[in-house]
Order: C-alpha cells, then structure tokens, then sequence
C-alpha cells in the first residue's frame, strides 16, 4: 500500500483525485459526500431490467437516512488510477455510528475514472451533510500487466450511478440470440 510519501510521488503521474491537498493523510486519501442521493423508485429491484430512481438534495441542514434503506451516492472527488488498484474504505467515526459507505464494491480498476458511487446503508436513523468526509481510498500496487485498462460501463461516472447490471443480461441475450441462429 502508497503511504503518503508514495502517494506524493504518484500523484502527479498515476493517480489523480481532485482537491486532494487537504486530504492526504498517513496512507491515505479522504474523500467527501456529495450533495446528492439517490434511492430506487420502485417496490422490488430486478437484476434483469433497469430500476427507476429519484434523485434527493442534501440541504445543508443535513438529511436524516432511514435505517434498512440503501442510498447511492457519490463523492464530490473525481479520481483517475493508473498502475494501482483502489480500494475505497469507509471511516471509523461513521461506522461507530452504523454508517457503511459500501456494501461490496470497494475495490476499483487499472484505469478507473470518475466519482465513487457510495451503497450508503445505515443501522439508526443517521443525519448526514453534504461534504462531510465519508470515506478513504487505499492504493495497492498492481502485479502484473497494467496496459490493461478499464473501460466498463460505470467509466467516467459522475452522478451516483444505479445498478447497470441489466446490460450483462441485454448482452447475455444478444449473444444467444446469435450463438441460437449460428446453429440454425
């Protein structure tokens, strides 16, 4: 893992996450919570077909999560990573409170660019603001060929980005549908 000397030296060349300044810390670097959520708007999700969601602006006064909700949200800092692996961390003084930042997608990829989406989830009914600091991000070296970058579908995210696990099912069928005809 970079400690801060490493991540200094980096920075300039590897690693980028705007406004990062006043946040680096030991082996770290601290992001912020944006000023938005989103929630899905529908009763069930389904894996196969797109969720509707709305959007929710965090007033400066803060808004209360509800516990057993899941909210997307994103960090206010837009990151690029080249030749090392992110991993995106919550902080201690959130989940003393109940606050997980991510429910499984921690890690991120050679050659990611873009805000984090945050699976905010809660256990008491919690106040957040907008640009309170929500998490950390850890850069371990990358073994192996880095000319491999990413590319996928939540490149260059800006917004909170809902499930986009609906296109592997629209791509699976597709496939089908040709591998199907191909032996006709």
């Amino acid at each position: 893992m970079l400690n801060k000397e490493g991540l200094k030296k980096e920075i300039p060349n590897n690693i980028y996450v705007s406004n990062w300044e006043d946040k680096l810390g030991e082996n770290y670097i601290e992001v912020t919570l944006g000023d938005t959520l989103k929630v899905y708007d529908t009763p069930f999700l389904d894996v196969q077909n797109p969720s509707p969601t709305k959007v929710i602006k965090i007033p400066p006064e803060g808004l209360m999560l509800e516990p057993n909700k899941l909210y997307l949200g994103r960090t206010n800092e837009y990151t690029k990573t080249y030749g090392f692996v992110p991993l995106l961390s919550g902080i201690t003084e959130l989940a003393s409170l109940g606050v997980e930042i991510h429910i499984t997608a921690g890690f991120g990829d050679n050659g990611f660019e873009g805000t984090w989406t945050l699976e905010i989830i809660c256990a008491n009914p919690t106040i957040v603001y907008p640009n309170i600091p929500i998490g950390r991000i850890y850069y371990y070296p990358l073994i192996g060929n880095s000319e491999n970058v990413y590319r996928g579908k939540y490149f260059g995210q800006v917004e909170a980005t809902e499930s986009r696990m609906a296109k592997e099912y629209k791509r699976v069928k597709v496939l089908e549908k040709e591998d199907h005809h191909a032996h006709k």
